[in-house]
């Protein structure tokens, strides 16, 4: 449920979080140094174990600040450059696990519930599934996501 700190994504679309606007969890992100940087082997085996233990065809390590989601791994996908791996956070399913305070968010079928129906990710990117998983720092701040996506309905 949207709280009163809640923001409308700016084109009357969904309501964003106030927890992504936080500004120490936005701090937090860039202290990373994660951000805007090229593939590293270690998230890209981190996002294949998930893809392939999993089934799914797509799997994401993701970090994201108040307004786009980075594809720090983007694993089924062929994106090479750090432009082209990202998503204005709009068009992310991210900010449903920061705004559930970093509880893992899990959508069997993306076309018929009712939280991501209607959501702009849904088609263009082809989810059928999808399960997110936050990644936390030490203080227990949303950094990011690990999610895998399948283009089809699932359990």
């Amino acid at each position: 449920m949207a709280s009163a700190e809640d923001r409308r994504d700016g084109r009357g679309g969904s309501v964003l979080p106030a927890a992504l606007f936080d500004s120490a969890r936005v701090a937090a992100v860039e202290t990373t140094g994660l951000l805007d940087t090229g593939p590293e082997d270690v998230f890209d085996d981190l996002a294949s174990l998930a893809s392939r233990i999993t089934g799914t065809g797509r799997a994401f390590v993701t970090l994201v600040d108040e307004r786009r989601s980075f594809w720090k791994s983007c694993v089924g996908v062929n994106l090479i450059t750090p432009a082209e791996r990202q998503a204005p956070i709009e068009q992310s399913y991210c900010s449903f696990i920061i705004g559930a305070d970093g509880e893992p968010f899990v959508v069997e079928d993306a076309a018929t519930d009712p939280r991501t129906a209607e959501h702009p990710a849904t088609g263009s990117m082809r989810i059928g599934a999808w399960a997110g998983y936050p990644l936390l720092d030490p203080e227990g701040r949303v950094l990011g996501t690990l999610c895998v996506i399948d283009d089809s309905p699932r359990v």
